[in-house]
Parts: structure tokens; sequence; C-alpha cells
């Protein structure tokens, strides 16, 4: 007896990592396209030149190659979720195009990232004053220019509206974006060392746990505004910009800067964290919180007691997408 109901016990966690199964080889098969595409040796003088109508474009072969890397797991989503089968292509699609929601949320998306930077520039400006950079409308203009709008929606599609998805019918709304997180700095350590110069240890802990705490965010946001994807693509896009318009001012102490912003992001992590754990809505009908299947929601987020992808039920998406 005692021997049957410890496999019964084990049951719910043997059954969540075989449901999980195919979501981790994705993940594990992500990271080894973007890694094998980042840290393809290439010769950083080659470029693709491009003309149109006078107008003569310079692309370095090894910024394409960057982009490239940050694209493939998006990519690799939309096949995936195909192979699925057409309701789970549906339904990323339905999250990608899901841009009727409330403005509250466009404009979180440009004032969280917005604000933390700015006040982290402030904090810097005002410990070390003496000469810095200035905001002008070039640096803006090449921020804006730089933007790989291609690779960042790839990357939304992968992390939140694919992967967070599958982590939610098995983990909490909190859990589920920890995971993500965590999988998701790991995910960036090659770039960082490509890109980041004098990447120390110290500076990387920090750059992981700074992006942990906006995958919480993130999530958040995806959340509350029903799942829709085009929020996230503008908080992804809007921190890029300011970021980068931020490390412009400060210049060389863009160091501190990214520990005030890490610092001030934990802060906001807290604040949302808080918000997820506490909203998040049961999973399963039964009284008793599991299911036959082991604790996975397999029916998906529309047929669940109260639809967990969204925080407000009164924006809830989850059984428009089934029409």
């Amino acid at each position: 007896m005692e021997d049957q109901d410890r496999s019964e016990d084990n049951l719910p966690l043997s059954a969540n990592a075989e449901r999980l199964l195919p979501l981790w080889v994705f993940l594990a098969l992500s990271a080894a396209l973007s890694w094998t595409v980042w840290l393809w040796p290439i010769d950083h003088r080659l470029a693709l030149i491009t003309k149109f109508h006078g107008w003569r474009s310079t692309w370095p072969l090894y910024n394409i190659k960057l982009v490239i890397g940050n694209a493939l797991p998006g990519l690799l989503a939309l096949v995936w979720a195909a192979v699925q089968g057409k309701q789970e292509l549906r339904d990323l699609l339905s999250s990608l195009f899901a841009w009727r929601t409330k403005f509250r949320w466009y404009a979180l998306s440009m004032a969280l990232p917005s604000l933390v930077f700015a006040l982290s520039v402030c904090a810097v400006l005002v410990l070390f004053p003496g000469q810095h950079g200035r905001l002008s409308a070039s640096i803006l203009v090449n921020a804006l220019l730089a933007l790989p709008i291609a690779a960042v929606v790839a990357e939304e599609i992968a992390w939140r509206a694919f992967a967070l998805r599958k982590l939610q019918q098995c983990y909490s709304h909190l859990s589920s974006a920890l995971i993500i997180g965590v999988y998701w700095a790991v995910w960036h350590i090659p770039m960082w060392l490509l890109t980041v110069r004098l990447l120390t240890a110290a500076q990387l802990i920090i750059i992981c746990m700074n992006l942990i705490c906006w995958s919480i965010i993130f999530a958040f946001l995806y959340e509350g505004s029903g799942q829709s994807l085009p929020v996230t693509i503008l908080l992804h896009l809007t921190y890029m910009i300011v970021s980068y318009d931020a490390t412009g001012v400060v210049e060389l102490r863009t160091v501190i800067m990214i520990r005030v912003a890490a610092a001030m992001s934990a802060c906001l992590a807290l604040f949302f964290a808080r918000r997820l754990a506490a909203t998040n809505p049961p999973k399963f009908s039964d009284p008793t919180g599991m299911n036959q299947h082991g604790g996975c929601n397999l029916a998906g987020p529309a047929l669940t007691a109260a639809a967990p992808g969204s925080l407000y039920p009164t924006e809830t998406r989850g059984s428009q997408r089934h029409t």
C-alpha cells in the first residue's frame, strides 16, 4: 500500500515533466540554433551593400548574423505550433494580432522602461556631476534605425506567445515567468559575450538578474492585456530604445547606470510579482485542483475555470480564441 501511495504522489510531477517535454526540446533547440549562428566566425569587415534611388546602405554581415540568431526561436515556434495542429497555430497567431486591448497597457509598456532609465540617468548625473553626453535627435534616430524589429517580434512569439503559455498550463503565472526569465537570460549570454565590451562576471550576473526581473514585468503586461503580444513587442522595443539613449548620455558611467537600473527593475518586478501571484486564477474546476492527467491543464486556457490568459476577468480573451 505504501508503495502505491508513493507512486500516486509522484504522478503529478512526472506527468508535468512528460507534458512539458516537447517544450524543453523546443527551448534546447532554440538555444542551439541561436548560439550556433551567433558564434559562427565571420569577418567584421564583410558587409552587404544596397543601393536604391541614389541611397546607399551598408549592412555589416556580423550584425545580420546577430539578428538572424535572435529571430530563429520565433520562426521555430511558428513551425512547431503548425506541426502540433491548426488550433495551436491559431492560438499563437491570435496572440500576435491581439492589438485591441485597453490603451493603458500600451502606455505602461512605454512608460515603465522610460521611467526606469530616466531615473537611472538622473541618479548617475547627480552622483557623478561633470561632463556627460547629451541626448540628441541623431542619437534617437540612430536608435530607431538600429532596431531589429523583426527579431524583437520573433522573440516575443517564442518566449511569450509560445513558451510562456505552454508553461502556464502546468505552473502559476509567476513560476512560468521566472522559468522563462532564467532561460531568457542564459539564452542571451553568448550574444552579450560578443557585443558587450569589458564584460565581467559580476556585470554578467547583474544583467541576467535584470532580465529575469523584466521577464516578470513582461508576463504581467502580457496577462493583464489579455495576452496581447503587440503590448510586449512595444515594451521590448521601448526598452531597447531608451537603454540605448541612456547609454549615450552617461557614456563612461554606463556600468553604474546599469546597476541602478537593475535595482529599480528589481523593485518593479517585486511589485508586479505580488500582483501575478495574488491574482493567479485556478486552473481547474474540480475541487481538488488536480485532474486525471497529473496537474497540467490539457484542455488549454479557454476551458479553465477562470481563464489564465488574463489577470482581470473583464479582459479575458481565452474563450474568444476558439471561435
